[in-house]
């Protein structure tokens, strides 16, 4: 449901409404108050239209609701001041990420998708499985890299929806389940015009399958390992324009490779052990079963072997050129985020006073530089590694607050004295989680971001499932 942040609706937005009333209604209330808001109704998924009667997902129930209201395109925030909004999810269900689209934000749950209207935090559409049981982390959700195009899966059986409108593109065939099912060599990597596929023996073979008509799809095969050697396609991602994997021999160190998404030509290629080395003394000291792979910022792959979006390995796949592979991250001075254009650090002063010690955080281009810094202290940006969000203008850090005390949030302008206080209605509470990249798996790069419209922000309360995401604007 949305509300302003203090438990009031929203003020009227002074133009035409969406195609779905704030807040969740069921049942004839809601395909009347539909009716209304598009001046038509009926059976089908058309815009606006509440289906009557979609056709089962892999044996689900489907609950389908589109819109006819083409969202205006909104830059992302550069800084907030205030909480605007409150969305909740349906009962009993639970929101696992925050993704961005196309024209703002759609949150993925145990058991669909919903879009929001990142203005009022309204809902446009939604896909949901209402009798899918809750609890078990058996469906998977992808946003192709521009965000038009939304993929749902509760296993065997995918369904693209336009992000914009939420109407069904296709449903397609596949044999993979559980929570990771969009990756490159099960159901597929979701692309903005198409799916992206590999497999290997002694080469490796990527393939895209465009998602309909007037698209020419294609087949590459990589040179990878002797004949007779079964070698191993162990990651690939998307890019705006590339598809990246990652694959390799017995005994030999990965080779990653960038590949045109248009008509899959090698752009680059880049051996670990001879073009970049992962440094293994990092700081902070990633979980010994952690296993590294790649994200990506932009046009940029981070080799993760910190967590999420922070790894010393950074690679700009626009030139096939490693931009680092020692990013400094060390007690005294820890790499908190990979950006597009540079890093993020924090350092600690020695000495402290009723205000805690003296914080710097410093956003670094890839040649060390300082480009801008924020001073605070450990009072006001408390729990300093985590549960932070950088933006243009500003630094947004989540205290770790105390028992009783109310949940808050700095906003740290760059190179500015001016640090004010943003109350949240939603709680954050990281305190009982010791490993940095889980901190970071929960209020992270997946939980806390910048979209068209607004930063949106997950709760995590200490003891119970996250139901709740606030809108900041």
């Amino acid at each position: 449901m949305a509300t302003d942040g203090t438990g009031s609706p929203p003020p009227p937005r002074p133009r035409a409404p969406r195609g779905l009333a704030p807040g969740r209604v069921t049942g004839i209330a809601a395909i009347a108050a539909l009716c209304v808001a598009v001046s038509a109704c009926g059976a089908g998924d058309g815009p606006g239209d509440v289906a009557g009667s979609p056709e089962p997902l892999a044996g689900n129930t489907v609950e389908h609701r589109t819109t006819a209201t083409s969202a205006d395109a909104r830059p992302v925030p550069t800084t907030v001041t205030e909480a605007a909004w409150v969305w909740e999810a349906p009962a009993g269900r639970t929101v696992r990420a925050v993704h961005p689209s196309a024209t703002g934000a759609v949150m993925e749950l145990d058991n669909g998708v919903v879009a929001l209207d990142t203005s009022t935090g309204e809902e446009t559409w939604s896909f949901l499985l209402p009798d899918h049981h809750s609890g078990h982390e058996d469906t998977d959700l992808s946003v192709s890299p521009d965000g038009s195009v939304v993929a749902f899966s509760p296993g065997r059986t995918m369904v693209l929806l336009d992000a914009a409108s939420g109407q069904e593109i296709a449903r397609l065939d596949h044999d993979a389940s559980g929570p990771s099912q969009f990756t490159v060599t099960e159901a597929g990597l979701i692309g903005d015009h198409g799916r992206f596929t590999a497999d290997a023996d002694h080469r490796a073979r990527v393939s895209m399958t465009p998602w309909g008509e007037g698209r020419q799809g294609w087949e590459s095969t990589i040179p990878a390992c002797e004949e007779g050697e079964l070698g191993e396609v162990s990651q690939g991602v998307l890019t705006g324009d590339q598809v990246v994997v990652e694959f390799s021999c017995p005994f030999r160190e990965p080779v990653t490779v960038g590949l045109d998404q248009t008509d899959g030509g090698e752009l680059w290629r880049l051996a670990q052990g001879t073009d970049y080395s992962p440094d293994p003394d990092v700081f902070p000291v990633p979980s010994p079963s952690a296993e590294a792979d790649f994200g990506v910022v932009g046009d940029l792959l981070v080799l993760q072997n910190i967590a999420a979006e922070r790894g010393t390995v950074v690679i700009d796949t626009a030139s096939g050129r490693v931009l680092g592979d020692d990013i400094p991250s060390t007690v005294e001075h820890p790499l908190l985020r990979v950006l597009p254009d540079g890093y993020l650090t924090v350092r600690e002063g020695a000495e402290g006073d009723s205000e805690g010690r003296a914080l710097t955080y410093e956003l670094r281009d890839f040649d060390g530089s300082v480009r801008h810094r924020v001073v605070t202290s450990t009072e006001v940006a408390r729990g300093s590694l985590n549960n932070f969000l950088v933006l243009e203008d500003a630094l947004l850090k989540i205290r770790m607050v105390d028992a009783g005390e109310d949940q808050d949030m700095a906003v740290l302008g760059w190179d500015t004295d001016e640090h004010p206080r943003v109350p949240l209605p939603v709680d954050v509470d990281t305190t009982g989680i010791p490993s940095i990249a889980r901190a970071d798996r929960e209020v992270g790069p997946s939980t806390f971001r910048a979209v068209p419209g607004a930063v949106v922000l997950r709760e995590f309360p200490g003891g119970g499932d996250p139901h709740r995401v606030v809108g900041l604007r």
